[in-house]
């Protein structure tokens, strides 16, 4: 009896709870009612994208290999589904070598074993993570500045492969790339020229080694373009051409057709290893200047055609890098938010089909860059673009932006969208 007195009580309680919910509705324009149960948590669609170059961890001495469990570890819990991990730089490795010397960055010292791995590490880590890892290779860069590396390491440095297969000519090797000068241009990098079948068979064979040794998710080519506007007149090119350098517009599409030629051979026989695995490339932020600003662009300056590669299904995607690591603050016109969007929006109408990942940076010579990079991170997702890719992990980390990432433009989880056309 008792029992059945409280039962009574409590379907009273009900509805006087009910009732009152319904009063305080009539008079009001909403009445939020609780929802029973667990609400699952929205997810996106979009690649985030982190760049981590070798500069971004190492100096010339001991690595430290928990440092890229904390790469991983902040990237992840930011937000990031994607890391663009440089394994390649200047023909050297950061990784086991299979057919390149050890990376100088890593000990001081080419071709010295620092005693582990860090490609395997940061693999292992960022897949338990999920993550995806995209090994990054700087494609035609040979060696930096102007002095030669040196020549006792193994495997034996690429530089001297190009010598014994094309020989020099006045000191100076026919198989990197020469200006209109004669001079092989150095201030940087010195490339390998993309004439040299040698040396695009050597990138060929350096990207199936990472493929079948390691568990990556993606290859991504930087430097897949000339070094400037004045090359190459190195012999090669002018023995394959058949004629001068520049002597007609016709040599400018011959160079091009040499760099789609090497996106074009990594394409079809890189995937045909594993059809799911990803190859993408870092552009110039320019294709054609057709608003007449008075920059540099990719197809003029640089002879790297990224349009072509995706009209051919040669390559999954592209990430065009509008951005400055350095910008010129007395200029603030650079990459303000009005051009980085036309930009976005010039190669996202002429994708082909294919995915377009803007690169994003971290300096705008603004108050607050962050305001600045979640604007872009908006702009790309309303221009429909696959996603994007900041530049690079070390400014993320010295401005303290991870945090503010996982708050903000990434609260919701991110899957990396399929590729439908694997």
């Amino acid at each position: 009896m008792k029992n059945r007195s409280l039962y009574l009580l409590l379907i009273g309680v009900v509805i006087i709870l009910i009732t009152t919910m319904i009063t305080f509705a009539q008079n009001n324009e909403q009445v939020y009612l609780p929802i029973v149960g667990t609400v699952q948590q929205q997810e996106m669609e979009e690649v985030r994208g982190i760049w981590v170059t070798r500069f971004d961890w190492t100096n010339y001495a001991s690595a430290d290999p928990a440092q890229l469990d904390e790469i991983v570890d902040r990237a992840a819990d930011a937000g990031f589904n994607v890391i663009f991990f440089q394994v390649r730089g200047v023909a050297d490795a950061y990784y086991t070598p299979g057919l390149e010397p050890w990376a100088q960055r890593l000990t001081g010292t080419l071709g010295k074993n620092p005693g582990w791995d860090p490609l395997l590490r940061l693999i292992r880590r960022a897949h338990e993570r999920g993550l995806q890892v995209h090994a990054y290779l700087n494609a035609y860069p040979v060696w930096t500045g102007c002095d030669a590396p040196p020549d006792d390491t193994i495997p034996r440095h690429l530089y001297y492969e190009l010598l014994e297969a094309h020989g020099e000519t006045d000191g100076k090797l026919n198989g990197l790339q020469w200006d209109t000068d004669g001079s092989v241009p150095c201030a940087v990098y010195q490339r390998a020229t993309p004439a040299s079948v040698y040396g695009d068979n050597h990138l060929l064979a350096v990207v199936i080694d990472l493929v079948q040794r390691f568990d990556i998710d993606g290859v991504h080519l930087d430097h897949i373009r000339y070094g400037g506007e004045n090359s190459s007149c190195d012999p090669v090119s002018e023995e394959r051409y058949g004629a001068k350098c520049f002597t007609s517009e016709a040599y400018k599409d011959w160079q091009r057709q040499q760099v789609n030629g090497t996106v074009s051979k990594l394409y079809e026989q890189v995937r045909a290893l594993k059809p799911d695995l990803w190859l993408t490339a870092a552009v110039w932020p320019v294709y054609r200047d057709e608003w007449d600003w008075g920059v540099s662009s990719g197809y003029d300056s640089y002879y790297q055609d990224s349009r072509a590669w995706m009209a051919s299904d040669t390559i999954d995607g592209i990430s065009p890098m509008i951005y400055s690591g350095n910008p010129d603050c007395s200029r603030p016109y650079f990459w303000t938010r009005d051009r980085w969007q036309t930009l976005v929006d010039d190669f996202q109408t002429n994708n082909h089909g294919r995915f377009i990942i803007p690169g994003i940076g971290t300096s705008y010579c603004t108050e607050n860059d962050f305001v600045e990079i979640e604007a872009r991170i908006d702009m790309a997702r309303s221009s429909g673009t696959a996603g994007h890719a900041i530049f690079s992990y070390k400014s993320l980390l010295d401005k303290g932006y991870f945090d503010k990432l996982a708050a903000g433009p990434y609260l919701l989880p991110a899957t990396v969208p399929e590729v439908p056309w694997h």
